[in-house]
């Protein structure tokens, strides 16, 4: 587990009564204390669109309702539970030629449907993409990994990122004479005018959670699976300051 810190930084200043309701009227720190930790996926989203396109409506649907059903098919082979099938926003529109901006006859009718499979558990997962891969009128796969664990391990490290920002805070405060005293507040949102005021409205781009990219599917590739995922908690503390 890597733990750094973002950004610190120190006020000793007394502030004026229009600023008071935004900052602390005594001398305090800020600290932004970070902690990270990358672990293997084990459950991935897979979502992809079925379409259909035919110059009769009926035909077109059709093709859908048939491709739909093999599919389903499949899901079924691979012991894919129900409830982590699902499928909705069945679209319908014409298709029209064009002409200098103009749209002129309907050349046909598109219709597309959306799926989503969940895979709890990653053995079948190369199996899957294989197979949708070479079905004619699958497009637009997409995978979001995640891991079972998620909140078990953010709650670790808002902790471990507390005590990260203590630390460093500590550090600081020792080093201009000062000793580091209670905790004036806390959050894990960022403390907006306090960060635009010292420059760090960039530290608020840090995600709690980024992922590796996988190789998604163009020209017949299979999307791979990531080593790891990252997951990354970020904390805010004011701590009052004491002079020794």
């Amino acid at each position: 587990m890597k733990k750094h810190m973002i950004v610190m930084a120190v006020l000793m200043l007394q502030w004026n009564i229009a600023a008071a309701s935004q900052w602390p009227d005594f001398p305090f720190l800020f600290a932004v204390g970070t902690a990270i930790k990358e672990v293997p996926p084990d459950l991935a989203t897979i979502t992809f669109d079925v379409e259909a396109f035919d110059e009769n409506p009926e035909k077109s649907l059709d093709i859908l309702t048939k491709r739909s059903i093999e599919l389903i098919g499949l899901f079924k082979i691979m012991a894919i539970p129900t409830n982590d099938i699902e499928t909705y926003e069945i679209d319908k529109r014409a298709v029209r030629q064009e002409k200098d901006y103009v749209q002129l006859k309907i050349l046909g009718y598109e219709v597309k449907q959306k799926f989503s499979i969940k895979l709890h558990g990653l053995s079948q997962y190369s199996a899957l993409i294989e197979k949708l891969l070479k079905y004619r009128n699958v497009t637009n796969i997409n995978v979001r990994f995640e891991v079972a664990q998620r909140k078990a391990l953010e709650t670790a490290l808002t902790a471990d990122a507390c005590a990260n920002a203590k630390m460093q805070a500590e550090n600081m405060a020792s080093g201009i004479g000062a000793k580091l005293g209670s905790v004036y507040a806390i959050s894990d949102r960022g403390f907006n005018s306090m960060e635009d005021q010292f420059g760090m409205s960039n530290t608020r781009d840090v995600l709690d959670s980024m992922f590796k990219k996988s190789m998604m599917a163009s020209g017949g590739e299979i999307i791979f699976i990531p080593a790891t995922i990252k997951i990354e908690k970020r904390v805010n503390v004011i701590f009052k300051l004491e002079t020794k």
